[in-house]
């Protein structure tokens, strides 16, 4: 290798770097942004899974609480893009283990690499929510479809891959049926119209917990992977600088020995 092409080996590094330390800032503000809204997400996700506990005792025979056939369906959760390591691939290796033991399955993918990752690997996606976003409206949306498909007896249980960011590992937790509650306490006036929207709010509750922990699980890995990526660049710059200052150190060398030393030389 020239002087001439390590000079610009050392420059195309150098934007290298400026792309990972910019995504690494980005990573670093988006996680801390979805670690600081998180334990709120959680406070709530509780407070609708204990409110459902307290009701649920008084309608066991509701289908929201029973187990009824094997038709299940699997909602993966993924990033929008890559460049974060093995966030993906775990996804989707997980929902892949879970999915390929179940004889009658349907998958929903939520986010665009998990929908590619599937297409590629020749499953057919039943339905596909492209933009993995964490708010109350998207999990709102995800909420009715799974709502309506479990009630209109389409499925019979709906799982949920997703990362749990505080342990940084992908599980695999059912959303439908719900577990019921077994203290029975009478609240008046609630009818199955007032059970409905109990389940409902708990549904967007759990997604919405599950949407932003599988958010922050994905720009903490983006985060470490640019920060290694820059370290990395960075050590290959000081070789290449090392490298080039030898290289001209021996040119510089070889001219003063040929007696031919000049200004553009040095």
């Amino acid at each position: 290798m020239t002087n001439r092409e390590i000079k610009r080996r050392i420059v195309s590094v150098q934007e290298t770097v400026k792309i990972t330390k910019a995504m690494y800032s980005i990573s670093m503000a988006k996680m801390i942004a979805a670690k600081a809204a998180l334990p709120a997400a959680i406070e709530y996700r509780d407070v609708c899974a204990r409110i459902l506990r307290t009701v649920s005792a008084s309608f066991p025979k509701e289908s929201f609480f029973l187990q009824k056939g094997e038709r299940t369906g699997f909602l993966v959760i993924a990033a929008d893009k890559g460049l974060c390591g093995d966030h993906n691939v775990q996804v989707f290796e997980c929902a892949k283990a879970a999915i390929d033991q179940t004889e009658e399955r349907y998958i929903f993918t939520v986010g665009n690499v998990a929908l590619d990752s599937f297409t590629k690997a020749g499953y057919a996606v039943d339905m596909e929510y492209l933009r993995a976003s964490t708010s109350y409206a998207a999990a709102s949306a995800i909420a009715d479809d799974m709502l309506l498909l479990y009630e209109n007896d389409m499925l019979d249980t709906i799982k949920v891959v997703y990362t749990e960011a505080g342990k940084s590992a992908v599980t695999v937790e059912t959303l439908l049926p719900i577990e019921a509650g077994e203290e029975k306490v009478e609240i008046e006036p609630f009818t199955p119209s007032s059970l409905h929207h109990c389940v409902r709010e708990h549904l967007i509750a759990t997604l919405r917990y599950m949407l932003m922990s599988s958010s922050l699980a994905e720009h903490t890995a983006r985060a470490r992977i640019m920060s290694q990526s820059t370290d990395n660049a960075e050590e290959m710059i000081g070789e290449l600088t090392a490298k080039y200052n030898r290289a001209r150190q021996e040119s510089i060398t070889r001219a003063l020995q040929d007696g031919r030393v000049t200004d553009k030389s040095i």
